[in-house]
């Protein structure tokens, strides 16, 4: 229901425009008048969209819009503006209509290249915005990886109080981790997820594998203390 008011306010928006024109347009030619009314119903056009639909799209994650917005509405503002007064200087100063289509044209010309621009913003936000997440993800899955593994050491029994101690601290480092895209960073995230799955399936006998526990701890350490310098 809504959709068809939207359809029925534009609609109604146009006849207005050319009733007007048509009414008190009776001394342009009527090669300018139609050029006139096309440019009019652009422009009404661009506004009714303004109205109609939302320029920033709530569900997208990245807010691409955002980054777009200003200059959007700037090359918009400008292009429509200079649309008017030519438009205006036309009928006031009997311009000659060929003139007119090419200042009309070359606006268009103009609205179209800030579209792409702006578009092209809107891309780079997005793709900066989706590498920043990845990035991210991948300490998540490392802070993931830590705390079930304390949740684990956690849930034996006569484990030695050393060992899980020296866990927690490893846990509570991870947060001092800066999520990087560095290819040997990622290298060291792997291999601590590696460390941590290897941990958990030595301590299902954490007896007869004691020493090699310690031995991975100790690995865990190391290799964290590199990870933070990225």
């Amino acid at each position: 229901m809504l959709n068809i008011y939207k359809a029925l306010a534009l609609l109604l928006g146009y006849g207005i425009i050319i009733t007007c024109f048509i009414l008190f347009g009776a001394t342009l030619d009527t090669s300018v008048l139609v050029l006139d009314i096309i440019v009019s119903l652009v422009i009404f056009t661009q506004f009714a969209l303004f109205f109609f639909f939302p320029l920033i799209k709530l569900n997208d994650s990245s807010q691409k819009a955002v980054g777009m917005l200003e200059l959007h509405l700037s090359s918009l503002t400008l292009c429509i503006s200079a649309s008017l007064l030519l438009m205006f200087l036309g009928m006031f100063l009997y311009i000659p209509f060929i003139y007119q289509l090419i200042g009309q044209l070359l606006i268009l010309f103009l609205l179209l290249i800030g579209r792409v621009v702006t578009l092209g913003t809107g891309n780079k936000v997005s793709r900066v915005y989706h590498q920043e997440q990845k990035i991210k993800a991948g300490k998540e899955e490392l802070k993931r990886n830590i705390d079930d593994l304390v949740d684990y050491v956690s849930g034996i029994k006569n484990i030695e109080p050393n060992i899980l101690d020296r866990v927690q601290v490893v846990q509570e480092s991870i947060r001092f981790i800066t999520p990087s895209a560095n290819a040997e960073a990622k290298q060291f995230d792997a291999e601590i997820i590696d460390i941590v799955q290897d941990l958990k399936i030595l301590m299902r006998d954490i007896v007869v594998n004691r020493e090699k526990i310690l031995d991975e701890v100790s690995h865990l350490e190391r290799t964290l203390n590199r990870r933070k310098k990225y």
